[in-house]
């Protein structure tokens, strides 16, 4: 580690996710290797930056895998060793760092992940307030989705950011839940066997309508008339699929100006 290294200012549990990630990663690279497998972490300034560079010995990967690398769900490992989530939530939450991940994989075999986190610049230091001691306040989510990928994914990117999740695979269960719990959220995707989004809400919209004021709708259909005809009227905010996590955190930003 290159001495007199700058504090930098971050969500600590969320840096620590993605340096999790890309450690376990090394960890499986090198597994086959073992004894001799080697991880080397190295840190460094570049320029406005803080640059931290995982690197193993393992066999490295040939460029049209290590292309896909941060591409949600894409993995190489057998079914059910992963989902291929953990690089992908790792690169989103690095860009809302300011900063980038890369992957260099030379042809001898090998590969590492450097992971630049901007410095804050000396004028902006000295001019801002403290950081508070917690970020925004975290919320009660319950997401619904048919899916279990999804599930998966939005659980973990969820709770890396500290919120508290819980997860429904079918609308009637969520509808159950909804109205049984104290969620802050409900993020819900419209087309679903059994009970659809929409029918879930009007539901909710009979037995508790505060309760029903908490969604927010995510589908990947809004190209249907009569879809985006029952968003507009709403009046919510909603995500479209695939939707980023900048999306994500915007509309989970409008739900907490919504009052309770």
């Amino acid at each position: 580690m290159e001495p007199g290294l700058p504090d930098l200012e971050v969500s600590p549990n969320q840096i620590k996710q993605v340096f999790v990630n890309i450690i376990n990663n090394a960890c499986q690279a090198i597994a086959s290797d073992a004894p001799s497998g080697r991880i080397w972490i190295t840190a460094k300034r570049l320029h406005e930056s803080v640059a931290v560079s995982v690197t193993d010995s393992g066999p490295g990967m040939p460029e049209e895998i290590a292309s896909r690398v941060f591409e949600p769900f894409f993995t190489t490992k057998p079914e059910g060793a992963g989902t291929g989530l953990g690089l992908s939530i790792s690169q989103g939450i690095v860009k809302e760092h300011g900063g980038r991940i890369t992957l260099e994989t030379p042809p001898g075999g090998g590969a590492t992940f450097t992971v630049e986190l901007p410095l804050r610049p000396e004028s902006a230091r000295a001019e801002a307030p403290p950081l508070p001691a917690t970020d925004a306040p975290m919320l009660s989510i319950l997401v619904v989705d048919d899916e279990p990928h999804i599930l998966h994914y939005m659980r973990a990117t969820l709770e890396s950011w500290g919120h508290t999740v819980e997860v429904a695979s079918d609308g009637t269960y969520a509808l159950e839940r909804a109205l049984a719990g104290t969620f802050d959220v409900i993020i819900c995707d419209l087309r679903m066997p059994h009970l659809s989004g929409r029918e879930m809400y009007t539901k909710l919209a009979r037995q508790d309508p505060r309760v029903a004021e908490r969604i927010i709708f995510a589908t990947g259909d809004t190209v249907r008339g009569d879809t985006l005809q029952f968003l507009e009227r709403l009046g919510r905010p909603y995500l479209r699929k695939p939707f980023t996590l900048a999306e994500l955190r915007a509309a989970l930003g409008h739900a907490r100006k919504q009052p309770a």
